[in-house]
């Protein structure tokens, strides 16, 4: 390619390049083609190419630009016509990435004034575009809260006294635009003589303080008017940290001062309807307060500790609960105090001195009655009307009286649709509070709510107990030691309902050295389930001891179910174990649609035994499968029901999933220790309390072969 430079001309510029290197810009210079004949280390180092790589290639070859339009023929024709061209153009670096120059082309001239070229000196300018961009927005969105806020600026310089305002700010201290002559004395006397003094006090201490400041002060316009403004303000420091003046702004707050004034009157003549309100309100509080205990509590004892201490200190330093669950049955007793060693101390109190149900007053004539005992004021009076009907010692009785420090008492009966069930007692002591007719109703609406509560989670108590007998009654009461197995069975319901589930386990002996192992699950709960449970383990005992094959032992389950009307199903698995030697056993399972054992070896290595079979009870022909397998010393088996898998999303488990879960469990030591660490593991995933269906568990460890003989639970 030939250049339009002369060859001495050219010779003698590239000799004054270590000049263009000394330069703080990128200087690239081209021939009039547009060849690139001049490049410094600036360039090197902007545009990323080295200058004996771009020696020679045209500068649109090289430096790319990222934007359109493209410039290229704005700057060519400005410097054609002998301009120079000054502006800003996005370019691309060598590997790609993208920043803004500013640059100035101008026109390289021969000696005879022809252009033969331009010279170019750039910068990078992409961070500097950047902050002003940045200061522009800033100044921006400064300007629209300025709008939005209707706030006028000043600016105050204490060396010159000058004091600059904006138009808005003139219009908020009533004055025409362009009008404020720039004084500060004029600034002070538009302010309101009785404000004068805070505003320059404010002021002064910022100053001193080099702080930032607020102040609310009236102003007086030229017309007389009153206005309330608001300022807000900084001081501001030169290099050395002196003070120079003020900054700030400025907006109208006579409508907030008006309403403040509105609301300060209106306050005053509601204060009495105000305080009747906060108090509905705290009743209303403290009601849902007693809801919210009963909707967590599990039994009924629980549910009395929650409401006694939910009444503490709202309703007095005391409360008491008195539950009678049955004509004749003892009084159920709960304590609140904030205190928890006073709280002790009237249990023991309690003990020494039980509930007479005779008594004339307070608890026990409230609940024989039925009738609120109201006492507003425990004066000397009746205090010596409790003694002489007290039944203990008087000199104990005034110790105690002494020591409780009464001053109100309300005691309030709990009534349901079978009568009074107990009372609640609400004191105040320590506190000194007297109680008033308010109060009192308020005791009575918490009486009411707790009652009925307090009555059917105790009726719910009674069911749990019914159902967790039944339950007991379908699981075997013990399980007998099996010669060198650690043998453990667990069975956890689900929930919190107070119905019999339909989970089962069994272990018995079929010969002296030959032992059953049964697991189930009948679908459903409640009495049909507990029937079919009932029909399934005494079959399973049955067929087992007439010596009927693994598989005759499911067809015996199968046609009990189908004959029993109970039109419900259920899974089973049947296993026998027997020793066979070396401290190895047999064990041979079949499955009717339950869930196969999982074989965990001494090595770690886990596996299900069998094929999992049909339902029992749903057809008249159901298929099963033995499978066989021995077991050695350390080896644990696990019999489960789904209860541990069958959880919704995304709590559920897979089949792999149960069988690490029982692998990583086996380490943990006795059958007992794995039953456990089942357990956990499977409530991790989602409580108990939480889940859908019961669980049971058979757990068998293979002892070492010792000899010894050992009793597990």
């Amino acid at each position: 390619m030939t250049s339009g430079i002369d060859p001495l001309a050219l010779a003698a510029f590239r000799r004054t390049e270590w000049v263009l290197d000394a330069l703080p810009r990128a200087i690239v210079v081209t021939d009039v083609d547009g060849v690139i004949v001049g490049w410094n280390r600036v360039s090197e180092a902007l545009y990323g190419w080295a200058a004996d790589e771009v020696i020679g290639a045209r500068i649109s070859d090289v430096v790319e630009l990222a934007t359109q339009p493209e410039p290229r023929s704005e700057v060519l024709r400005a410097v054609v016509g002998g301009q120079t061209w000054t502006g800003d153009f996005s370019v691309l670096r060598r590997d790609g990435t993208p920043f803004r120059v500013f640059a100035v082309v101008t026109p390289l001239r021969s000696e005879d004034g022809t252009i033969v070229g331009t010279v170019s000196a750039a910068d990078d300018v992409t961070d500097q575009r950047l902050a002003e961009q940045q200061a522009a927005d800033l100044s921006q969105h400064l300007q629209l809260a300025l709008d939005a806020g209707d706030l006028g600026t000043w600016r105050w310089d204490i060396a010159t006294g000058a004091v600059t305002w904006d138009e808005r700010l003139e219009r908020l201290f009533g004055l025409e635009p362009g009008t404020f002559d720039g004084s500060f004395d004029t600034y002070l006397s538009l302010l309101h003589p009785e404000d004068r003094d805070d505003v320059l006090r404010v002021v002064r201490r910022a100053v001193e303080s080099k702080s930032s400041y607020q102040v609310d002060h009236r102003v007086v316009w030229p017309d007389g008017s009153v206005h309330w403004l608001q300022g807000r303000g900084s001081v501001t420091l030169d290099g050395a940290g002196l003070v120079t003046g003020t900054i700030g702004c400025t907006g109208d707050i006579t409508a907030t001062k008006a309403a403040e004034a509105e609301a300060r009157r209106l306050a005053t003549e509601a204060r009495e309807s105000a305080e009747r309100e906060l108090r509905q309100r705290e009743r209303l509080e403290f009601l849902a307060g007693l809801t919210d205990a009963s909707t967590g509590a599990t039994d009924h004892r629980e549910f009395m500790r929650s409401v006694t201490a939910a009444a503490v200190p709202r309703l007095g330093d005391w409360c008491s609960l008195h539950f009678l669950p049955d004509a004749g049955a003892e009084v159920e007793l709960e304590v609140a105090h904030s205190d928890p060693a006073k709280v002790e101390w009237a249990k023991e109190l309690s003990e020494r001195y039980p509930f007479d149900p005779t008594g004339e007053a307070g608890v026990p004539a409230v609940i024989r009655t039925g009738r609120v005992e109201y006492v507003p004021d425990v004066d000397q009076r009746v205090i010596d009307q409790a003694l002489e009907r007290s039944t203990i010692d008087r000199g104990e009785a005034q110790k105690i009286i002494d020591a409780l420090r009464l001053t109100s008492v309300i005691t309030v009966p709990l009534t349901t649709k079978r009568g009074v069930i107990g009372a609640m007692q609400f004191v105040s002591a320590e506190s000194g509070r007297h109680y008033d007719l308010q109060d009192v109703a308020l005791a009575r609406a918490a009486a009411g709510r707790i009652a009925e509560a307090l009555e059917n989670i105790w009726i719910t108590d009674e069911h749990r107990f019914i159902s967790a007998t039944l339950q007991a009654a379908l699981l075997p009461p013990s399980v007998p030691s099996v010669p060198g197995v650690d043998v453990a069975v667990r069975y956890w319901p689900a929930g919190e309902a107070a119905l019999v589930g339909g989970d089962f386990y069994d272990l018995f002996a079929l010969t002296d050295n030959r032992w059953a192992i049964v697991i189930g699950d009948v679908c459903g709960t409640g009495a049909n389930a507990a029937a079919v449970t009932g029909i399934v383990r005494h079959t399973v005992r049955a067929a087992a001891r007439h010596s009927q094959g693994h598989a005759a032992v499911l067809d015996w389950i199968n046609e009990a179910i189908l004959h029993s009307g109970r039109d419900l199903f259920c899974t089973t698995c049947y296993a026998t174990l027997e020793p066979v030697a070396d401290g190895r056993h047999r064990l041979i399972s079949s499955s009717g649609g339950h869930p196969l054992p999982v074989v965990v070896r001494a090595g770690g290595e886990a596996a299900t035994l069998g094929e999992p079979g049909t339902l029992l009870g749903a057809f008249d022909d159901h298929s099963t499968t033995t499978a066989e397998t021995v077991i050695g010393p350390n080896d644990v088996v696990v019999f489960y029901t789904d209860g541990i898998a069958d959880l919704p999303p995304p709590h559920g488990l897979d089949l792999e999933d149960v069988i690490a879960l029982i692998t990583d469990a086996a380490a943990s030591g006795t059958a007992s220790d794995i039953a456990e660490a089942i357990y956990s593991s499977v409530i991790d995933r989602l409580p108990q309390t939480r889940r859908q269906d019961d669980i049971a568990l058979v757990v068998l460890r293979i002892d070492e072969p010792t000899g010894e003989r050992r009793d597990r639970v």
